[in-house]
């Protein structure tokens, strides 16, 4: 082999050297994309079951909030229906004022 011919040959060697080089950096910053990329997806990951947890907190909530409300109505309706009628309270107050009128007529008639 005469001295151009390794002298290319090394040339053509280095130059491959030299690309394999560059190719194992550009590997290694694609592991460190990917392994970043992994670590962001992780939180990702956390951050969505959050969301998925606090959505059936807040469903909990809605349906005990629901039957709260249901169980306040029910009772003020019970509550509203053992209330007096006005005309019940003014057969009340009739009565009473006659019970007074034949008290104040028995004293005045004994007297």
């Amino acid at each position: 082999m005469t001295d151009r011919e390794e002298y290319d040959r090394g040339h053509v060697a280095g130059g491959i050297d030299a690309r394999l080089a560059t190719h194992d950096r550009h590997f290694a910053a694609i592991n460190g994309s990917v392994d970043r990329m992994g670590t962001e997806l992780a939180g990702v990951k956390l951050a969505l079951q959050r969301l998925a947890d606090a959505a059936d907190a807040d469903r909990r909530t809605v349906v005990s909030t629901a039957q709260a409300l249901k169980e306040a109505e029910d009772t003020r309706r019970a509550a509203g229906s053992d209330r007096w009628s006005p005309w019940q309270k003014l057969a009340v107050l009739i009565g009473a004022l006659s019970a007074l009128a034949g008290i104040v007529a028995l004293i005045v008639t004994k007297a």
